[in-house]
């Protein structure tokens, strides 16, 4: 079982990536609620919106245990800490989501220890790029990875002012901005 916290364009090419990989669930997390399609759509076997009950849910889901992995995707420290009750004992936390210089996330040391935790960070998906793009443009090629499904907007150069807004709001899975 993994679960994604946000369903971003990184969050989003997260759960295609645990699809690739063979993830027999792929738990989706997010605050809005119109991201559910396209988050199914990329390979999530269920969307879950925060609130009260949400680790329990995500517990329910993956035999009363938690998540075998966790990645983090919105680079809140609140959420880095949901992250960590979401996994289950031995299981992994991969904060992807860049947090605020100067935050603090408050991971209890004893939880980690006794229940064998591991949290890890990953920046641009620890790539080699010389290693990894080219399987990932052969996974594209053979229609294994649909990155075109990440596009959900497009807009032409002089509508930048309401791209950037949109992201700002999380309007969009991935918007791109079009040069004519």
């Amino acid at each position: 079982t993994v679960a994604v916290f946000g369903a971003g364009g990184v969050g989003l090419s997260i759960i295609m990536a645990a699809q690739l990989a063979g993830a027999g669930q792929i738990i989706a997390v997010d605050k809005a609620a119109a991201k559910a399609q396209i988050a199914r759509d990329c390979g999530a076997t269920a969307f879950l919106t925060p609130g009260p009950g949400l680790i329990e849910e995500i517990r329910a889901r993956s035999g009363g245990r938690g998540a075998d992995y966790v990645f983090e995707a919105i680079g809140i420290p609140a959420v880095q800490e949901q992250c960590l009750a979401a996994v289950r004992p031995g299981g992994l936390v991969v904060l992807v989501g860049v947090s605020a210089m100067g935050s603090a996330t408050n991971l209890p040391g004893a939880i980690l220890t006794r229940q064998e935790k591991t949290v890890t960070g990953s920046y641009y998906g620890s790539a080699n790029t010389a290693r990894d793009f080219p399987r990932f443009l052969e996974l594209y090629r053979r229609g294994r990875l649909d990155l075109d499904r990440l596009v959900s907007q497009t807009y032409r150069l002089h509508e930048i002012n309401q791209a950037y807004a949109d992201m700002l709001a999380g309007a969009n899975a991935r918007g791109v901005i079009l040069f004519d």
